[in-house]
């Protein structure tokens, strides 16, 4: 995916979809490389992380798990 910086505001990068200038996207220049100008081109991929997702789920469940231990199992809720 590509992404156009249409011009930088404070400290954000006001970025268009290439292909698709009806989407926006607002990006903090800390996410960015530290020369970035209006008019460059940026890519971008993204890439799913099933680990943090499994951590996570997991955390969830061990703070639910927590919260409901005192309960009886007929008022006890699943994620």
């Amino acid at each position: 995916m590509k992404l156009v910086v249409d011009r930088i505001e404070e400290d954000i990068a006001v970025c268009y979809l290439y292909e698709d200038d009806r989407i926006r996207f607002d990006i903090p220049l800390r996410y960015l490389p530290p020369d970035v100008v209006a008019g460059d081109h940026l890519r971008v991929s993204f890439e799913l992380d099933r680990e943090s997702r499994e951590r996570e789920r997991r955390r969830a469940e061990e703070l639910l798990h927590e919260l409901t231990r005192r309960q009886s199992d007929e008022k006890r809720f699943n994620l």
